[in-house]
């Protein structure tokens, strides 16, 4: 699982939103300031450089701050929703259907079609067909302990011993 999005990766998610909504916030205020006000008592170019450190950069490095934060949470979002499916899946020997997906979990039948295509597409699971039409989705690496038990070592397959 991404380490970012690990409870810890929620934690540090929360606290980008945090930072970046007043980073953004100040630096907006700042810039407002700046633009309104009149008179000044420093130069040219201190003024600039004020406007830059203490309105655009902050500005942006909040604005950065949400970005990464945003992008953060549908990484999460999205390892949660592949574990679901991989859990469900096994429930289903490692061979499922949209239906069975969709009745398992919180997604509909469109989203679910959607949610194993791109497993399809990852090369994660198999498209089948069964006799009466219906897609079934084959996925690698979930067998039934039957499975697991009966597997022989490679060192015998390879040499034969």
């Amino acid at each position: 699982m991404n380490p970012k999005t690990t409870r810890g990766g929620l934690v540090t998610e929360v606290i980008q939103y945090i930072a970046g909504a007043i980073l953004l916030l100040f630096g907006f205020i700042m810039i407002v300031g700046a633009i309104a006000s009149e008179e000044t008592k420093l130069t040219v170019t201190t003024d600039l450089v004020l406007f830059l450190l203490l309105g655009i950069l902050p500005a942006l490095l909040g604005g950065w701050l949400l970005f990464t934060a945003r992008k953060n949470s549908k990484l999460r979002r999205v390892d949660a929703l592949e574990n679901l499916v991989l859990q469900i899946a096994s429930r289903y020997g490692g061979n499922l259907t949209a239906a069975e997906l969709a009745m398992n979990s919180k997604l509909s039948i469109t989203q679910a079609n959607e949610v194993l295509e791109r497993f399809a597409k990852q090369n994660v699971a198999y498209l089948k067909i069964s006799n009466n039409g219906t897609y079934v989705y084959q996925f690698e690496g979930i067998v039934s302990q039957q499975d697991k038990d009966q597997a022989e070592s490679l060192n015998s397959l390879i040499y034969k011993e």
